[in-house]
């Protein structure tokens, strides 16, 4: 029907699952056709997805996504259908916006782990960007992942926890004794490592930020 939220899968579809669990945590109603099964549906989905039987194709009003993300949905269904917007916790709109808390996080545990081996195995080389980037990823990564700015409290948590991370990661070196290369600016290696772990930070937090409205 015109103005519902109609959504093309097919059994075993991960994406699917993974749609179907999204938009069932915000709330949204929805109507699933399986396109193995209703006639014409498999034929309705090859003409918005360039030929293809791709799903889930999301359908709102006029508006027909390929594999969105819900948020897309949601975006579109402001757009098209607001009225269904009615019984959804703002709140949960707000979370599908920007992602769960920990995106960003794998990224930065990568980063992390990566200076440690480094620095490890050669402690008298100063890796001096690595602080920086293991404590822009949290925020820089939840951004992208989001592909959106995020709220400020959303911001300052990715980048406090990447702070942390090359804090803890400072830390770790230091006691292994795998921080005993030269440093910049007349600084010790561990205060160089924590002084860029704050740019880094502050890095993360404008990208976290780029696009959002005062």
């Amino acid at each position: 029907m015109s103005g519902d939220v109609t959504v093309y899968w097919r059994p075993g579809c991960p994406y699917c699952a993974r749609l179907f669990g999204d938009l069932d945590r915000l709330g949204l109603p929805i109507r699933k056709v399986n396109i193995w099964e209703e006639p014409g549906a498999a034929a309705r989905v090859r003409a918005v997805a360039g030929g293809n039987e791709t799903v889930p194709t999301v359908v709102v009003g006029e508006a027909a996504m390929v594999n969105p993300r819900a948020i897309d949905v949601v975006e579109a269904v402001r757009r098209d259908a607001p009225r269904l917007l009615g019984d959804v916790d703002p709140a949960r709109l707000n979370r599908a916006a920007v992602g769960p808390w920990w995106s960003g996080l794998p990224v930065t545990v990568a980063a992390t782990v990566a200076w440690i081996m480094l620095a490890a195995s050669n402690p008298t080389t100063t890796y001096h960007f690595a602080p920086l980037v293991v404590a822009a990823a949290w925020p820089a990564g939840r951004r992208l992942r989001a592909a959106r700015a995020l709220p400020r409290a959303a911001a300052l948590a990715a980048t406090v926890g990447g702070v942390l991370m090359a804090v803890a990661a400072t830390v770790v070196l230091r006691a292994r004794g795998a921080l005993a290369g030269p440093a910049l600016f007349g600084l010790s290696t561990v205060s160089e490592a924590l002084a860029s772990a704050v740019v880094g930070g502050l890095i993360g937090a404008a990208l976290a930020l780029i696009g959002r409205r005062p």
